[in-house]
């Protein structure tokens, strides 16, 4: 604390009792540039300039000390007498020192209050956030790279670490490099050699020792051939080793990317742009590939071809290349001041091309919003402005490297017209011979090229490094959840979970949970309620350690899960999110995501609990059928259903439900609901829900407010406190017009004991919503009248107008077949499904499979005979086992996709099916016919 503070707090007499903290800041509360103090004793909170004491208050008067935002900045406040004081004023540089300051005074008060000497609490470690040590860039750790410090040197030290798995194939490399070089200089000193000795008559007659000069001349000649065929051998084999090495550095660089991506906190994606990241991985991780083609026949192969045909010019005619180097200095100066005015427009290259990509990224993601507001024109002139920035500036920055590069043209050429005159005149006075100028100019084209090329160099390395420092920029990310050295094991799961004196803020200094401390039984469930922004689904994220607590702890069954192994704490919880993510692929796949090893079985029977089975029965391909982005081509009601039965087949002991009856309607929330009675059953689970119906079954019930835990209890005592819960059950009755909890728990009670969800110890596993499995010892099936099909069984009687479809008809076509009927009502019911077909007698499979083919009319392709491009459009011609045909199918991957592990379905003009089972299966010419066209 500077003298003239301490004077100051003795003037006003408040430096008699011991500072328990003094802190500066940088803004007056006008906003103006100034140092003021805040200066914490036991009695007083006290700020001054030096020279005044500009506020005091009294400790006994504070109930309450905070922090609050603003733009560019914040203030430290004090609640006095029921008041808020604006006590002192700070930059957002200094917003960290002040929150930690906040937060230790308001822990501290009551203590500093009632006059104990170690009141402060809550200070420890440096009050500011860690800098960079150089440059003063402030880093998320200590231990954190600074990426503004980061040298263009140790970017290519960095990216050569990248090669280092590569050594051999490099070092080889560079042996077929010189080997090419060497055999470049060879023809030059050939021609030289036939034209002085050879071709011309002075040659001839002082080289009389050979004994044929025809036959000289043909082995000069098979040795310049030599020399080019031992040239192109050398070049296949680098071209073909570059790809191979260029290739296998730039997938495992992306696969790295990939990998850092996924090890980042969910944090990283709320600040960064996915468009962004995508051009990222996909674009910048090239400039390996270019490296690898830089290191074969760019710099590396210039510079050496430099060496060596420099070398040449010497020996041939050491005065003559003196001159070809004038252009060398001129080369020079223009590659300097082509770097330092080309370098730093090339970031600005990447932005915009960044930006065009996060334009078109963000347009495709919300496509239904903006057609259902008709703002097609309004995203096509956003995508067109990004379009025109990225036009501009490629522009420019082509412009100048064709430029550049015409003017080093001229350069070149100047020294070529040098040669030609200086060296012409030695051979007229006869100091030189005429084959030697010859060999000269050729050996100086060699020259001249790698010069010019190195030239052109520098436009390759502002583009190398511009973009190895974007790639090196995501990979020294650093992963603010770090995985715990030596990971606890988490075996005997009971489901106990304890938050205690939690506090986080996706801004850091702006909380968004307040000392948050509550406890969860194993097998409890309890419910979440509050409004919109009180911090519900962070307790999700932080329970899952997508964000870690900034304060305080959370732990499961006694482990604190900060010790625990990310994998092994998010594979024992299952989420239920409210927005129910699908990806693109097939139902199986989604339905399994969590559990990939999982049994047809096993998956059949957490879609029968989840509710989801007989709609999924209903989709074309059943759980083959393929869904497009997000899961187009279900409803959001499905969607949910589909993400219950994927939580149920992975079955967690610790179940969390994220809104996961919100946006739904009222017919599909019954159905989740009764889906849910069954996953929380036996499970410790989180129920956040904004529909208070959801909550029917909660043991207990915690209320937030603004970030804090403000009642919790069962649904009658939080009724009669009162409180934020019940404000919330009159306002959804009121206003939404749904039943109260009460009005819902009787009609549950009343509703007849076979309608209600199976709570049961039996319902505890998906095993007890029951497949009902056909066997033959007490079902058979028949053709009736009109030829219907009948199935008889000792459970259901005769049922007629059976119909039968294959939930898996890629990969099982005769197993797991689903039989249905319909009911009074009219609707669609499964009866029982078949496991195996092959174990039941003949005439029933017979049966069976007219059933089949009833239900699915998709002709087999055996034998490709002919397929044909004709604008956009594939015409084919096939052989079916029904005979054969010729079909039109649009070119595009939405008309032809995978059909099981091995097969492929085509989709005809006329929306017909078209399979081919295995590709292995055809022929191989007709194999080769169809790959040609349909290869994805």
């Amino acid at each position: 604390m500077p003298d003239a503070v301490r004077q100051r707090l003795d003037a006003a007499g408040l430096n008699h009792r011991p500072i328990l903290l003094s802190v500066d800041t940088d803004v007056s509360l006008a906003g103006d540039p100034r140092h003021e103090w805040l200066v914490v004793t036991p009695d007083h909170l006290s700020v001054t300039d030096g020279h005044d004491t500009l506020r005091s208050v009294a400790w006994p008067a504070v109930d309450r000390v905070r922090t609050t935002s603003g733009v560019g900045g914040g203030s430290l406040q004090v609640r006095a007498d029921g008041v808020w004081i604006d006590l002192i004023r700070y930059s957002n540089a200094l917003a960290t020192r002040f929150h930690k300051v906040s937060r230790a005074l308001d822990k501290s008060r009551e203590g500093i209050t009632a006059g104990l000497p170690d009141g402060l609490e809550g200070v420890d470690g440096p009050l500011d956030p860690p800098a960079c040590p150089t440059c003063g860039l402030r880093l998320q750790t200590a231990d954190d790279a600074c990426p503004r410090c980061l040298q263009k040197g140790q970017i290519l030290r960095r990216v050569g670490g990248l090669l280092a798995p590569y050594a051999r194939g490099s070092v080889l490399l560079c042996l077929l490099t010189l080997i090419g070089v060497i055999a470049e200089l060879v023809p030059p000193k050939l021609q030289q050699y036939m034209v002085d000795d050879i071709l011309s008559a002075t040659g001839r007659e002082a080289g009389g020792g050979l004994p044929d000069f025809k036959t000289a001349l043909l082995v000069v000649v098979l040795a310049l051939a030599f020399s080019r065929v031992l040239l192109a051998v050398v070049g296949a084999f680098k071209g073909r080793l570059t790809s191979a090495i260029g290739t296998g550095i730039t997938s495992a660089l992306r696969e790295e990317m990939v990998r850092k991506l996924q090890s980042l906190s969910v944090s990283y994606y709320d600040r960064h742009q996915v468009g962004s990241m995508i051009s990222r991985v996909a674009h910048d991780s090239e400039v390996l590939h270019g490296l690898m083609h830089q290191i074969t026949g760019g710099f590396l192969l210039q510079i050496v071809q430099l060496v060596a045909v420099g070398g040449m010019l010497v020996w041939i005619n050491p005065k003559l290349a003196v001159f070809t180097l004038i252009p060398v200095p001129l080369v020079i100066l223009g590659s300097w001041i082509f770097w330092r005015h080309v370098y730093p427009r090339h970031y600005r290259l990447w932005d915009a091309a960044s930006k065009q990509m996060t334009t078109l990224s963000g347009m495709l993601s919300g496509i239904r919003v903006v057609k259902a507001f008709a703002q097609e024109s309004r995203e096509l002139d956003r995508f067109h402005g990004a379009s025109d920035h990225l036009r501009r500036w490629r522009q420019w920055v082509e412009n100048t490297n064709t430029t550049y590069a015409a003017s080093m043209q001229i350069v070149f050429s100047l020294g070529g017209l040098i040669v030609w005159y200086v060296g012409g005149r030695d051979v007229i006075g006869g100091s030189m011979t005429l084959g030697q100028l010859i060999a000269f100019l050729a050996y100086l084209a060699m020259f001249y090229a790698p010069l010019g090329a190195l030239s052109n160099f520098t436009t390759w390395l502002t583009s190398f490094l511009s973009g190895s420092k974007r790639v090196l920029e995501l990979l020294d990310t650093p992963a603010l959840i770090d995985e715990p050295t030596s990971p606890q094991p988490w075996n005997d799961v009971q489901g106990e979970i304890r938050f205690a004196n939690v506090t986080f803020g996706y801004d850091r200094n702006q909380p968004v949970l307040h000392d948050v401390s509550f406890e969860v039984a194993p097998g409890e469930m309890i419910g979440i309620v509050g409004r919109s922004g009180s911090g519900k689904s962070t307790l999700v994220n932080l329970l899952s350690r997508f964000h870690d607590v900034q304060e305080g702890s959370i732990t499961v069954d006694g482990h604190d899960i900060r010790t625990l192994s990310t994998r092994d704490l998010r594979e024992r919880l299952g989420i239920v999110f409210q927005d129910s993510f699908l990806f693109r692929g097939t139902i199986w796949k989604n339905l399994c995501y969590g559990r990939p090893q999982a049994t047809i079985e096993e998956g059949l029977t957490a879609a029968k609990a989840a509710g989801a089975h007989d709609f999924l029965c209903r989709q074309p391909l059943a759980y083959e059928t393929l869904l497009g982005e997000h899961g187009a081509g279900l409803s959001g009601g499905e969607k949910q259903r589909l993400s219950i039965a994927r939580t149920l087949l992975s079955d967690p002991r610790v179940l969390v439900l994220d809104e996961a009856t919100s946006n739904i309607d009222a017919e599909a929330e019954k159905a989740i609901q009764e889906a849910l009675a069954v996953l929380v059953h036996g499970r410790t689970t989180i129920a956040i829900a904004h529909r208070l119906s959801t909550l029917r079954n909660a043991d207990r019930i915690l209320a937030f407010d603004r970030g804090r835990l403000v009642e919790q209890g069962t649904h009658a005592e939080l009724l009669v406190a009162d409180g934020v819960y019940a404000r919330l059950v009159r306002i959804q009755t009121q206003v939404t017009k749904q039943p109260t909890v009460d009005t819902l728990l009787a009609e549950q009670q009343a509703e007849p004991a076979d309608t209600s969800p199976d709570t049961s110890p039996e319902a505890a596993t998906p095993a007890a919503a029951g497949i009902a499995w056909l066997d033959p010892d007490h079902a058979r099936f028949s053709i009736g009248d009109q030829e219907r099909i009948e199935m008889r069984s000792a459970a259901e009687g005769t049922a007629a107008a059976v119909f039968v479809i294959r939930t898996f008809p890629a990969t099982h076509p005769e197993a797991y077949l689903s039989v249905r009927g319909w009911d009074e009502h009219g609707d669609e019911i499964e009866l029982g499904m078949i496991r195996a077909l092959d174990a039941w007698p003949a005439g029933d499979r017979d049966v069976v499979r007219a059933a089949l083919r009833r239900r699915s009319l998709v002709r087999e392709i055996s034998r490709v005979n002919d397929v044909r491009l004709v604008h956009g459009y594939l015409d084919f011609d096939v052989d079916t086992t029904g005979g054969r045909y010729r079909f039109t199918t649009r070119w595009t991957q939405s008309q032809a996709f995978d059909f099981g592990t091995e097969g492929k379905m085509l989709i005809d003009t006329d929306e017909n099916r078209w399979v081919v089972r295995s590709l292995d299966g055809l022929p191989g010419p007709d194999r080769e016919r169809f790959l040609q066209y349909v290869y994805w």
